[in-house]
């Protein structure tokens, strides 16, 4: 049965309403039916040992592969599946339309030219689309965003939906109640906006953290096995003023000489600066195993280069910053930050429920428009790192 309370059971590296042994106790026997066939522990194809596991899904529209970290095996595996959950859902719509015509009929809160385009597109206010219907993070009002902002279906090559909006899994969640899925939705739509100036700031810029001020045992687990393993860490706080903790890392070091990024952004700083640093040391281990479909063939040409530290940069780093998080349950926190994020855009952030009812696993689609999404080949310029 799904879970009913929102009271944050579970802390190590994320905010959850249930363990993660009670969440693989519900999906567990769901595998078949979303059609993952295996999945697998690649935890020791590198030598860093945090864990890493990776869900297979052949036939998917999406990604075949989908990859999860965390504190524990169990963690991990848990992510990689969940991952793969969400993105079944995104590609397996029941949502119905509530009408179709174009923006300017409709009484939207939004500019519907805010939302993800595709390059060039040519929407405007008059074209006519197809709607679904979600809503408000704060007040629960309802709100109208277009359905193919929402489905994903990697395998369609041509069509006016593509032409008009670019297909993103930004925003899009599972989790053990639709709250709790919403409040990963939206950090990572935040986190994203964070991403936006970051990846295309010179590197003077950049405001650096030192991850060995943290004092979360994960954050600590996490950076002392990169450190181990011979790496070279840069944290950098890329937090804007939604004033959620967010956070950049990258590691490189000489047996694997490119360097590999990753992200993140959580109410709980020490969390967001294990998570970045976990996304990165995940984001390498996904390249040495090969395993994501998405890998660049153009990027393993870096590894047979005669190794060349990153830029050192002689500027301080200061402590992990000691935001308090948001008092209350998973309600309470996704309300807060759907506050800040108000205020900033002048929008309510809402979020459209993609659950399957006859299934029960939460989903969710987390829109805020007003928020950038970073130009991902600002990113894919620099080896390693994670679009």
């Amino acid at each position: 049965m799904p879970t009913t309370t929102e009271t944050i059971a579970f802390r190590a590296g994320t905010y959850r309403t249930a363990t993660v042994e009670q969440t693989w106790g519900r999906i567990a026997p769901l595998l078949d039916r979303f059609r993952i066939t295996r999945v697998a522990d690649i935890t020791r194809l590198d030598e860093i040992g945090l864990p890493v596991h990776v869900a297979y899904r052949p036939v998917g529209a999406t990604m075949a592969v989908s990859v999860g970290t965390g504190a524990t095996p169990m963690q991990s595996q848990v992510s990689a599946v969940m991952e793969s959950i969400e993105s079944w859902h995104a590609e397996n719509l029941r949502l119905g339309t509530v009408t179709r015509s174009p923006a300017e009929g409709l009484d939207l809160p939004y500019d519907v030219r805010w939302l993800h385009l595709a390059e060039r597109s040519p929407l405007t206010s008059a074209v006519v689309l197809d709607w679904v219907a979600g809503r408000g993070l704060v007040t629960g009002t309802p709100c109208l965003v277009p359905r193919a902002t929402i489905e994903l279906d990697f395998t369609v090559r041509r069509g006016w939906a593509r032409t008009l909006f670019y297909p993103s899994s930004n925003g899009l969640a599972t989790g053990n109640t639709f709250a709790e899925a919403s409040l990963h939705a939206l950090l990572e739509v935040i986190e994203r906006d964070c991403i936006a100036p970051y990846s295309t700031s010179a590197l003077a810029d950049r405001v650096h953290t030192d991850p060995g001020t943290a004092r979360n045992p994960m954050t600590r687990t996490v950076h002392e096995a990169l450190l181990r393993a011979g790496c070279w860490v840069e944290v950098c706080d890329i937090t804007n003023g939604i004033g959620v903790p967010c956070y950049a890392a990258s590691v490189w070091s000489p047996d694997i000489p490119v360097t590999f990024g990753g992200f993140g952004c959580h109410v709980d700083p020490e969390i967001a600066v294990g998570r970045a640093m976990s996304e990165a040391a995940q984001s390498r281990l996904v390249m040495v195993s090969g395993a994501r479909d998405d890998i660049d063939a153009a990027a393993y040409h870096h590894v047979a280069a005669a190794p060349k530290p990153p830029p050192a940069l002689d500027s301080p780093a200061g402590a992990v910053r000691r935001d308090r998080p948001p008092p209350g349950d998973v309600t309470d926190v996704l309300r807060e930050l759907a506050l800040r994020v108000q205020r900033v855009t002048g929008v309510e952030p809402f979020a459209v429920d993609l659950t399957h009812d006859d299934i029960g696993i939460a989903v969710s689609k987390v829109f805020a428009p007003g928020l950038r999404m970073f130009d991902e080949r600002a990113l894919s310029t620099r080896p390693g790192t994670p679009a």
